[in-house]
């Protein structure tokens, strides 16, 4: 009889493991990428489509904490006559398997890992585990560990092309629709990651307890003016426009989230901004919109929109020569780098405003044109 471990593979997108038939759901499931939202989405994904399968079942939450690998061991390896049924949901898993993965690991864990992948296979078709690899990628390591048993997705980079598909996906998934320009709207201001979009689209059905939105319902439901919106934050950088974002940037809430959107979307922006500048070299000054859909992946937006956006990327890139956008392609890479080591609270926030005072200054010195 073929088993769940036996359908172990390589998800291409969450939506993929949504629509898995209940019966079929992976029996270990790794989900590699630093969003904790879409992670208690696959949470609450297993908890809904586990109680209809297997009815009652105990939920074991394993942390990176000292001695919680022992743990894991024993609600895995040990028959339990009272819980047979388990859901064991890992967070923090990059700690919590480290030293076992480790290839100079001490004795101790090298006898751990042995015994875990001598007894893998065995394991009851009763007991469901979930990870949260916080990192980039699931480590072959870890897969080996798991002896071919473990099914894994691996977040990946969205580029501004694949911002409508995913949209399309997640109102397929929520039964949302939305108009044309509220489609825009919310494609535009809302972080590019299934998690926010999902979450977004739940909140505006959870609010107005329907699923057909307008413009004015996006803005009016998601973008209150309460809330730090990284899009104005890189619109009015690149626009040199100081009052503007620091106004905006007073609704920063000490997330390093935020920092990591805005940063993020920086970084689109600025490859925007050198692409428009290509095109206009190779086409006497002009943006031909055949051109522009090309290189922007634009072809999804509606006239109005193509529009909009080659006023604004023609009227953005004056601000930019060659010299600058290196230069800010260096300041992003080196803030990216500082703020996912870690760097947090009131050292990250004076940090953050200080390369931000130093790419204004940038737009401003004349020497850099």
């Amino acid at each position: 009889m073929e088993t769940k471990k036996s359908q172990a593979k390589e998800y291409n997108s969450l939506f993929q493991l949504f629509k898995t038939p209940p019966t079929q759901i992976p029996q270990f499931f790794a989900y590699a990428g630093e969003d904790s939202y879409e992670f208690e989405l696959i949470v609450d994904h297993y908890r809904e489509t586990l109680q209809k399968t297997l009815g009652d079942f105990e939920v074991i939450l394993i942390v990176s904490e000292s001695g919680e690998q022992a743990k894991l061991f024993a609600e895995l390896f040990t028959p339990d006559m009272f819980y047979p049924r388990k859901l064991i949901i890992i967070k923090n898993a990059t700690a919590l398997f480290k030293p076992i993965l480790d290839a100079k690991a001490a004795n101790e864990w090298k006898d751990f890992a042995s015994g875990f992948r001598k007894n893998i296979t065995s394991v009851s078709d009763e007991i469901y585990t979930l990870i949260h690899y916080d990192g980039k990628d699931v480590p072959k390591t870890l897969i080996e560990l798991f002896q071919g048993t473990l099914s894994f997705f691996k977040t990946k980079v969205l580029y501004p092309n694949d911002y409508p598909k995913i949209f399309k996906e997640v109102c397929e998934q929520e039964q949302a629709h939305f108009e044309q320009n509220a489609m825009d709207e919310f494609i535009h201001r809302t972080p590019a990651n299934v998690g926010a979009y999902i979450k977004s689209v739940k909140k505006l059905k959870q609010y107005l307890h329907r699923s057909k939105f307008t413009l004015e319902d996006v803005n009016s439901v998601l973008f209150s003016q309460n809330e730090l919106n990284t899009n104005v934050l890189v619109d009015s950088l690149v626009q040199k426009r100081k009052v503007d974002f620091f106004k905006e940037f007073t609704k920063f809430g000490d997330q390093n989230s935020e920092i990591l959107n805005f940063l993020t979307r920086l970084t689109y922006k600025l490859d925007e901004i050198r692409k428009i500048k290509v095109i206009r070299s190779r086409h006497n000054g002009e943006v031909p919109i055949p051109i522009m859909d090309e290189l922007l992946k634009t072809g999804s937006f509606s006239e109005a929109r193509k529009n909009f956006v080659r006023r604004q990327l023609v009227s953005d890139s004056a601000n930019f020569t060659d010299k600058i956008l290196d230069l800010f392609y260096d300041q992003v890479i080196e803030m990216n780098i500082k703020f996912k080591s870690g760097l947090r609270d009131e050292e990250g926030k004076n940090y953050f405003i200080q390369k931000i005072m130093h790419l204004f200054a940038l737009l401003q010195d004349k020497s850099s044109k």
